[in-house]
């Protein structure tokens, strides 16, 4: 008889234990919900307009929990915004998501089925509604990829040509760009052997004072033909 009291002590002991154990997990657990629910996010741009436009795309992440936020998908998302450069997230506990984003530089303006858009730096089209520009940029016009004009630029930068002189630029079909400048020179590039031609002009500039409306033709290869525009 003493032997079966015990036991029931014993069993009687072990639940109490149990549903006193979950009762005070349950209470953790619930509490710790509680103190790690995300109550901000705060985005560092100097721009107003792309702080919007991110905390726009963050406002889920309110009243979720910190630990369960995952930083990777966050920036997958927001590579997706065609103007962002590069993101860096990070999570203050208890309870604050920091955004640090860097806007794409923006190096042209071109039209696609008749809606304006930036050229990113990032090799993005960026549509000019989403994002001021205070920026003089020269116009491209033609079907295009980004890559082909920020190859195109590099190419320029590199043989020190200043960017700022060009007012538009023109890709044709077959590949090839035409550069229109300020003072009405228009030179007229091949789509193979650019920094030949480009390196081509800039010795025959260096000897030769060339007036306006001209047009300066480098597609054939070492060749340069100078005519009246």
């Amino acid at each position: 008889m003493h032997q079966s009291i015990n036991k029931k002590k014993i069993y009687f002991y072990l639940v109490s234990f149990l549903f006193l154990s979950t009762f005070f997990n349950n209470n953790l657990i619930n509490n710790l919900k509680s103190i790690f629910k995300i109550t901000d996010v705060k985005v560092e741009n100097t721009k107003k307009e792309i702080n919007d436009n991110i905390l726009s795309n963050t406002s889920f992440l309110l009243g979720e929990n910190i630990f369960f936020v995952n930083k990777n998908f966050l920036i997958e998302k927001f590579n997706k915004l065609s103007f962002i450069e590069s993101i860096s997230i990070k999570k203050k506990y208890p309870s604050i998501i920091n955004i640090q984003t860097k806007q794409t530089n923006l190096i042209a303006i071109t039209y696609l089925d008749q809606k304006k858009y930036f050229v990113g730096e990032n090799g993005n089209f960026i549509l000019s509604k989403q994002i001021s520009n205070k920026k003089k940029l020269p116009t491209i016009f033609g079907k295009f990829k980004p890559d082909d004009y920020i190859f195109l630029r590099r190419e320029l930068l590199s043989q020190k040509i200043d960017l700022n002189e060009i007012t538009r630029y023109y890709f044709h079909k077959n590949k090839r760009w035409d550069l229109y400048f300020a003072n009405n020179i228009i030179i007229q590039l091949p789509n193979k052997n650019i920094s030949e031609a480009i390196n081509l002009f800039k010795k025959f500039r260096s000897k030769n004072n060339i007036n306006s409306n001209k047009i300066i033709d480098l597609r054939i290869k070492n060749r340069l033909i100078l005519r009246n525009g």
